[in-house]
């Protein structure tokens, strides 16, 4: 607990580029005023959170990663360690030809279009990789191994908890230090490995 405290504190301190301001990468302030910032109501988000009750901080989340895929053109996505459907639902929802494997357990009542394994996704397309609350139960050196090879990109990581849990805070650290261009939304991160993008770390919070 203390060490979360203490992590709150220090991204407030550096909690400065709310609204693009400070942001010299263009990639990055186009990625905060259309895609972080936006308030927009995409046509599915009624349909998706009809289904049930989604409390607040997920629903962000999840509509984020609606965003980041539909703007971006993320059409092949694996989720790990995610035990809510909602995910699934909503990058689902991005377009017809959206391909989103589970790399992880189980998950009753989801949409994805498959589940693989990490040697089953050696050597195939990724655009997205979202690492949920729960994905050290489903990690293993074999998914490390196909990070490192991806590192030059073009690849989007989004990690959740990056400060709630050891192992979580470990990953996003190790990420951080190895992407391209990361954002730190405290809840959350954001990771871009592409050699085409201009360094930088940022922290901000929706």
């Amino acid at each position: 607990m203390y060490n979360y405290l203490k992590q709150r504190f220090k991204h407030a301190i550096r909690f400065r580029h709310k609204r693009g301001y400070g942001v010299h990468s263009p990639f990055v302030f186009d990625l905060i005023t259309n895609v972080i910032k936006e308030k927009a109501e995409y046509y599915d988000f009624a349909r998706i959170e009809a289904l049930g009750n989604i409390r607040e901080k997920e629903r962000k989340l999840y509509r984020l990663l609606f965003r980041l895929a539909e703007y971006l053109s993320f059409r092949d996505v694996l989720c790990i360690g995610v035990e809510s459907p909602w995910v699934s639902r909503y990058l689902r929802a991005v377009s017809k030809q959206e391909n989103v494997l589970n790399g992880g357990c189980d998950c009753p009542g989801s949409e994805y279009t498959g589940r693989v394994t990490a040697e089953e996704m050696k050597g195939q397309k990724v655009d997205l990789i979202f690492l949920g609350r729960a994905f050290e139960a489903d990690w293993n050196e074999a998914w490390e191994e196909g990070l490192r090879e991806r590192k030059k990109g073009p690849l989007c990581i989004v990690i959740k908890d990056i400060y709630k849990g050891r192992f979580n805070s470990r990953v996003w650290r190790y990420l951080r230090q190895e992407g391209t261009v990361s954002i730190d939304m405290m809840w959350y991160g954001i990771v871009f490995f592409d050699e085409r993008l201009q360094r930088g770390k940022y922290n901000m919070i929706i």
